[in-house]
């Protein structure tokens, strides 16, 4: 089976990056968690939520937008129909990505209680200088692919093995997602 990582660019490719123009990197790390449907790739994803935030120089105010996506995010963790968020700033521009199976999974999660108490206390304490949010159905959603590291055959994913010769394939949210959810009977009290 192939070990997975990941490879930053070298530095020949860094410089290429380096002549984009208008390119940002911003030395903020990327969050982000699964749901329930952790070990889907994004060919499941009917759905994407968008999200975007910008923040103001008030730390109290950005300390509450941070209480507030904690206790959010850890709701929909536990959804039905989540599959993964994804957050990261560009510049000072935060982003988030939520993939969820279908749209109707994503506007039962914002009709929920905690998603509208958090709404509530944002539009309350104004903790966020600028908020957009947006729920996005997927158009035509294609098939993932893999190649084997031994024969090269492409292979739809999901898939456990190559077709043509047998070896084991590796799926980046199949190990990610076992990785992070308790094996069966260390769930704690």
């Amino acid at each position: 089976m192939s070990l997975l990582q990941v490879i930053p660019p070298n530095p020949d490719n860094e410089a290429l990056l380096g002549e984009i123009p208008g390119l940002r990197q911003t030395a903020i790390p990327v969050v982000a968690f699964d749901g329930p449907e952790g070990h889907l790739g994004p060919e499941a994803a009917g759905a994407v939520l968008l999200l975007h935030m910008t923040m103001t120089g008030d730390d109290a105010r950005a300390q509450a937008f941070w209480r507030q996506v904690a206790a959010t995010c850890k709701a929909a963790s536990q959804t039905p129909g989540f599959i993964r968020l994804i957050s990261f700033f560009d510049g000072m521009a935060n982003w988030a990505l939520g993939f969820w199976k279908r749209a109707a999974d994503a506007e039962g999660f914002a009709k929920s209680p905690v998603h509208r108490a958090a709404m509530a206390e944002m539009y309350e304490t104004n903790f966020e200088y600028m908020h957009f949010a947006g729920i996005f159905e997927a158009v035509n959603r294609r098939s993932r692919h893999g190649y084997c590291s031994s024969c090269g055959t492409e292979v739809e994913m999901p898939a456990s093995a190559c077709p043509s010769c047998g070896e084991e394939l590796a799926d980046v949210f199949v190990i990610q997602s076992a990785a992070l959810r308790p094996v069966s009977g260390d769930e704690g009290p």
